[in-house]
């Protein structure tokens, strides 16, 4: 179970590479992974998942010791 949430993480933090790629060529109409983040957090709603979501992650990849 723990490799199968590892390749999911993996999988969303290469996806997110790929949208971040391509919304910075030129003339593209997608937003850059930055941007998007920048937009999310001026949102209350979004902020706090954010945080939950790293706190998350910290939680179960940091502190357990992996």
């Amino acid at each position: 179970m723990r490799a199968l949430t590892i390749s999911v993480f993996a999988l969303l933090s290469g996806g997110l590479v790929v949208l971040d790629l391509l919304g910075r060529r030129p003339g593209s109409r997608l937003s850059t992974a930055g941007r998007l983040l920048r937009s999310a957090l001026h949102n209350r709603p979004a902020l706090v998942l954010v945080v939950l979501g790293w706190w998350w992650f910290g939680w179960h990849f940091i502190v357990s010791g992996g």
